[in-house]
């Protein structure tokens, strides 16, 4: 299906997972169609993917959706890391519990103590998501552009882009957590609301991995 620009800001169209409309990412206009499920997210890379997750099971979870949907644009859409790195950046970040570098510097500032032995001199911190609920900087993930970090009070568990092969999506109780190579400790929450910030980490992950290995990953 070709992209449609989107009647009142003229951005690019993206199909719903439900099949049932398209969406524009950024004016949040929709307009409804009916076109059949072709079985793997409408267009995602064959060549880059193994397709297990059960999509239909998935489509009833609008959260879960949403994450899923914003994954799918940023890959066929965006493309490269850079362009989705900016659409993190400008279109996604709204708040304190969300940081990258230069936005909400200070909330970054605060957690390096804990990871630092982690990141090399060159790296770069693309996103810092803040999980707790009744504590700030106590649980929170680091996505740079060479690893995740997910730090659960005194546990850190991190994963080099290079060593991903499988990842997730569990919709736990409706609401959409992406688990990098199956691991419950390496996951990607919502953080509160944002599910399509979610879904563009796990696209930015996809592209990093795939660019490192030039072998499928398993969308489970």
């Amino acid at each position: 299906m070709s992209i449609r620009k989107c009647p009142s800001c003229g951005g690019e169209m993206e199909l719903s997972i439900s099949n049932k409309c398209l969406i524009c990412p950024f004016c949040d206009t929709h307009i409804d169609v009916d076109i059949k499920d072709d079985g793997n997210t409408g267009l995602l890379d064959e060549k880059m993917f193994d397709f297990l997750w059960q999509l239909d099971s998935l489509k009833k979870y609008e959260k879960v959706a949403e994450s899923i949907d914003s994954m799918r644009y940023c890959l066929n859409n965006l493309k490269i890391a850079d362009s989705i790195t900016d659409y993190i950046r400008t279109a996604l970040i709204t708040d304190t519990d969300v940081a990258s570098e230069g936005i909400n510097q200070e909330r970054i500032d605060k957690v390096m103590p804990k990871i630092s032995s982690l990141i090399e001199p060159n790296e770069h911190i693309i996103v810092y998501g803040d999980d707790g609920i009744f504590s700030r900087g106590k649980e929170f993930f680091v996505i740079t552009d060479k690893r995740s970090i997910f730090v659960n009070g005194k546990k850190i568990n991190a994963v080099q882009h290079n060593e991903v092969s499988v990842i997730r999506m569990n919709p736990n109780g409706g609401y959409p957590r992406w688990l990098l190579n199956n691991r419950s400790e390496l996951a990607i929450s919502g953080i509160g609301n944002k599910y399509r910030l979610q879904g563009a980490i796990a696209a930015l992950i996809c592209l990093y991995s795939w660019d490192a290995r030039k072998e499928k990953i398993k969308l489970m």
